[in-house]
Order: C-alpha cells, then structure tokens, then sequence
C-alpha cells in the first residue's frame, strides 16, 4: 500500500507547523531589538501573520488525523477464541482475525477488530501504520517523525525492544 504523494499528511503539517514556529521566534528575537519604525512594523505583521497560519496548521492537522475507533469504522470486540470463532462462522463477509496483545509477559487484550476487512484503501493503510499504537495507546498517537528531538514513542520503545508485542491468528 503506497500513500498519495499529492495529499498531505499529518507529518507535512507537522514540519509546517515547526517551520512556522521557528519563524515567529526568530521574528519575537528581532522584535526584541532596537530597530527602525517601519522595519519593525513589517516584522510585526509578519509575526501576525504567522500565528494566524498556526491556528490554520493545527485546526489542518485536527482535520487529518484518523482514528477508526472514535469513527466508528473499526470496534475493538474484547472476548475469547469461542465467541470469535462464532463470529467468523456467522459473518464470512468479515473474516475478522483474533489478537492477542502482551505487555510484559502478561496477556493484556484479546479479541478482534469488527469492521477490519471492510476498510478502504487509505483507511487501511492508517491501521497498519498505527496497528501497535491501536493496542497500546487504544488510539493513533501521531508524532512529529522528523522533530530533530524525536526519539520514538513508549509505544514504539515498548514493541521494538520487546516489551509489547501481538499474536494473531485467522479462521480457515
């Protein structure tokens, strides 16, 4: 599965959002300074016009952010491998599968998404970037990648160093 190049991502906005706010405080620092009237005006209007393109940057990211479960596209189903197992046979339009999620060697959740196999393409290509964020968080926790202080979610430390992990299986 392969994103559209054309249509931005929360991660565009992000690195908007950070080259945005780099430019107000370089603007706040030269404000700070003696300066001549009308260069100073010009920076203050610059500076407006920054923190009006902020408030468009977070309200945009807002609008970008997808998480299934609060739209009612995916439903977390918690139960054992019988009342799956019925499910799967009672519904083939929906082959969901079962998970079980571990955290530190204790089984934490186990079940299947409802509504996993109906997904659209871009909605589909979200869980799978998300999936381990889906158990650990119970929701999408977007983060700014490419913030130069960026050193990876719990979520991301828990699952790469072992902590966290999740089994599935699927009804033949």
């Amino acid at each position: 599965m392969t994103e559209n190049k054309d249509e931005r991502s929360v991660q565009d906005v992000f690195d908007d959002e950070r080259k945005n706010g780099n430019r107000m405080e370089e603007l706040e620092e030269e404000l700070e300074e003696e300066l001549e009237e009308e260069l100073e005006e010009e920076l203050k209007k610059e500076l407006k016009e920054c923190k009006a393109k902020a408030e468009i940057l977070k309200t945009e990211r807002q609008a970008l952010k997808i998480d299934l479960l609060k739209e009612k596209k995916l439903e977390w189903i918690e139960c054992g491998l019988d009342e799956w197992r019925k499910y799967v046979e009672n519904n083939h339009y929906d082959p969901a599968k079962y998970y079980i999620y571990r955290y530190d060697g204790d089984i934490h959740q186990e079940g299947y998404f409802k509504g996993e196999f109906k997904l659209n393409v871009k909605d589909g290509e979200h869980f799978e970037k998300y999936f381990n964020d889906y158990f650990y968080y119970g929701y999408p926790n977007y983060q700014d990648e490419n913030h130069p202080n960026a050193d990876g979610s719990e979520c991301y430390l828990a699952f790469g160093g072992g902590a966290a992990g999740v089994r599935s299986f699927e009804w033949d």
